[in-house]
């Protein structure tokens, strides 16, 4: 899992021009609102939910809302982390 490695994503820049908050957005797609601040932060890479939920919320390609490192593992729900493939 990344520390922070990857910073801010441009996912928070969208969210913030539409005036969204973080807690709203993951109410919206189903997500636990700290995965997808991690997630938006670069700490965590997004679980399955975000990589489909947050792109059709918010009309614009995940590969726009995320770094490519950041979508290159898949997320791994018992560690909570991603896995590579």
């Amino acid at each position: 899992m990344p520390r922070d490695k990857y910073g801010w994503q441009p996912a928070k820049v969208e969210l913030f021009k539409r005036r969204l908050t973080i807690q709203q957005v993951a109410e919206e797609i189903g997500v636990p609102e700290r995965h997808l601040r991690n997630a938006l932060a670069g700490k965590t890479y997004p679980m399955p939910e975000v990589r489909r939920g947050l792109p059709r919320l918010l009309d614009v390609p995940l590969s726009d809302l995320f770094c490519a490192e950041m979508l290159e593992a898949s997320y791994d729900p018992r560690k909570g982390s991603a896995v590579r493939s």
